[in-house]
């Protein structure tokens, strides 16, 4: 089930929208809901999702690879890219003649394995960012990284961004909506265990008491 982030949606239709090139930069520390808030996003829109994995570069461009592949002939293909520079040039090309979302998923990840990626994407960027109708999404949990290597003035990719989102833990609000058959006395219990981290949330039923919930977990 997925419940809130109505005003990250809203921003991110929102860059949808306008039809033309928008790099969002998504980050937030682990268990925030990010891939859920992607994945909900760009359910129904033609999109290339990505999640990088802590590996070598190689492992990286062929899952990549395989991804644009999948999107591009509707079947995951063995041919892998020679460069992420070749498989990038290749998304943007595609959406020259639609509107596109790439997400990549986790991209510390890949951008640590691939040290030239970021300046790879900046040359892209301004190459295509004025004919393309991609939408750009990177998303990272490690908070370091994606403000010093994404955001920092000296980041190759500074001033190529159109937007940023920070997710933060639920409020109680919107925890509240996670819980609909607690009492409001046992949403305020969840919340003060729990906190609003969507993914501790989950390990709670609110067809158990509190106190079942604490010995099933």
């Amino acid at each position: 089930m997925f419940i809130g982030r109505e005003r990250e949606l809203a921003s991110l239709n929102r860059l949808y929208n306008s039809g033309k090139f928008e790099f969002v930069v998504l980050y937030g520390r682990r268990r925030v809901g990010k891939t859920a808030l992607i994945n909900h996003f760009i359910d129904g829109k033609p999109a290339i999702y990505f999640m990088c994995v802590e590996s070598n570069a190689k492992q990286n461009l062929e899952n990549f690879s395989k991804s644009i592949m999948e999107y591009a002939n509707g079947y995951e293909g063995d041919m892998s890219f020679l460069s992420f520079q070749a498989a990038l040039e290749m998304v943007f090309r595609l959406s020259e003649k639609e509107r596109l979302i790439l997400a990549i998923d986790e991209y510390p990840y890949v951008a640590r394995a691939s040290k030239s990626l970021a300046s790879t994407l900046q040359l892209l960027i301004d190459k295509y960012k004025d004919h393309s109708k991609l939408m750009l999404i990177l998303c990272g949990s490690s908070m370091s990284y994606m403000e010093d290597h994404v955001l920092a003035y000296k980041a190759p990719l500074y001033g190529r961004k159109t937007a940023q989102i920070k997710l933060l833990s639920f409020d109680f609000a919107e925890t509240c909506g996670y819980f609909q058959n607690f009492s409001a006395e046992d949403k305020a219990l969840a919340y003060g265990i729990m906190g609003g981290t969507p993914q501790y949330l989950l390990q709670m039923s609110d067809k158990l008491s509190i106190e079942e919930n604490i010995k099933s977990t």
